[in-house]
């Protein structure tokens, strides 16, 4: 009978963490920032240990304009679970944001965050697939902080004019001459990105094939 009722409870508890998990979602894509925080607030008490209890936490922040305490959120659901990529970008690019590039190298060589390179043993494919979310963090896997910094930050500079031309384009339809000048100076911007981002997955793919190559003579 105590076996039932532990089964039971255990039941229950992970029924209600399910729940928090759509109320917190809910309350971000609705704007409900209150109810998502009360309800993120619950889940961190009944799942302390929950990666995606400390990655919705700072999402909610995020939204709220703490920044930095997102961060930390973030930082923590790595401590968790070092494989978790979609908190390691939003950590990136948070760290980034503030051009706190000190921060996040000295945070990538500590000996205790080697989450970022993902595992000991490296993969060109795994290289190529996190430069593919986004330029940059491919070559940060790799341990080439200072190129995955340099590639992010032009990623983000030229991300702001190419979505604003696309937008003219898809929603405004004016891509003939005479057009918007958003379009014509978007241009240059939207074909450089493509050029980085297919650099950035072709360059860390190869590099980390390269390190495995070394390190394996």
């Amino acid at each position: 009978m105590q076996t039932q009722h532990h089964a039971g409870n255990e039941r229950e508890r992970e029924d209600e963490i399910g729940r928090l998990y759509d109320v917190v979602r809910r309350g971000l894509a609705f704007g409900r920032l209150d109810e998502a925080e009360a309800a993120g607030n619950q889940l961190l008490e009944l799942a302390p240990d929950s990666t995606t209890a400390h990655e919705l936490r700072g999402d909610v922040l995020l939204a709220q304009g703490e920044r930095e305490a997102a961060m930390e959120a973030f930082k923590r659901a790595l401590d968790i679970e070092e494989a978790n990529v979609d908190a390691e970008r939003k950590y990136a690019e948070l760290a980034l944001e503030f051009g706190d590039q000190q921060r996040l190298k000295a945070d990538l060589t500590d000996t205790d965050l080697s989450r970022f390179r993902g595992a000991a043993s490296k993969e060109p494919s795994v290289a190529a697939t996190r430069s593919a979310l986004f330029p940059g963090l491919g070559q940060l896997y790799n341990g080439e902080y200072e190129k995955g910094i340099i590639f992010a930050i032009a990623a983000f500079i030229l991300l702001v004019p190419a979505v604003q031309a696309l937008a003219e384009i898809v929603l405004g339809g004016r891509g003939e001459p005479g057009g918007s000048w958003k379009v014509w100076l978007g241009w240059p911007a939207i074909i450089l990105y493509v050029l980085l981002y297919a650099f950035s997955i072709y360059d860390a793919w190869r590099t980390c094939q390269s390190q495995d190559d070394v390190g394996a003579r």
